[in-house]
């Protein structure tokens, strides 16, 4: 092959492989806006999306089922973000027999619980909230054990718990919620529903300067 081939053939593989770069899309790099959060103006105050609230109530515990007892619970929650706008919760829950807030009952399951949210949706007069996560507990006697062979006899465990929270706050920062539960662990699985109180720290005066989160 004479030498003026290879110029020619060098040549158009060149012109080639330029064009083919000049049609490659420059990638240019894209900048993260931050998260943005809802907030609306009433008055004098401003409400916002991504507050901390606290549950506190008394409801039915349906499982297990204790014969001629009214099974109930007793909760207090606290929810809180973290830096990286993480929703968590922690609290404590007690299983009775009989309603505390009615003068009666015997603790037998103390729930020690902590969370994180798996969903979560707000709007001006209601929200709901998804948590998951593990549970410590600690028991005199097993409810299932009529007898009570066992009463005394002081049992820790462990486990896996779930909640769900639909919230209704006609006040902004006041409201009421129904949240069912279950939990599930190595003592005595439960399961119920607790009617609580609800308040958050979702309302600020609109001169009070925020820190941009």
């Amino acid at each position: 092959m004479k030498p003026i081939k290879y110029f020619y053939i060098i040549f158009f593989l060149s012109f080639f492989n330029q064009v083919a770069n000049a049609q490659k899309p420059e990638l240019v790099p894209t900048k993260k806006e931050p998260k943005k959060f809802l907030e609306y103006y009433i008055g004098d105050y401003k409400f916002k999306e991504r507050n901390n609230w606290v549950l506190f109530g008394f409801g039915p515990t349906f499982y297990p089922v204790i014969k001629n007892i009214n099974n109930a619970n007793f909760c207090v929650d606290y929810h809180f973000f973290d830096k990286k706008d993480r929703l968590w919760f922690t609290g404590y829950r007690a299983i009775t027999q009989e309603y505390l807030a009615l003068g009666g009952g015997t603790i037998y399951l103390h729930d020690f619980k902590f969370g994180r949210s798996v969903y979560r949706i707000e709007k001006q007069y209601w929200k709901v909230a998804g948590f998951i996560g593990p549970s410590f507990n600690y028991a005199a006697y097993y409810p299932l054990d009529t007898a009570r062979s066992i009463k005394g006899d002081k049992t820790f465990g462990v486990g896996i718990q779930a909640q769900a929270e639909i919230i209704l706050k006609p006040v902004y920062d006041f409201g009421i919620s129904v949240t069912p539960f279950i939990n599930y662990n190595t003592i005595q699985p439960v399961a119920g529903l607790t009617i609580s109180v609800y308040g958050s720290n979702a309302m600020i005066r609109k001169n009070i300067q925020s820190k941009q989160r």
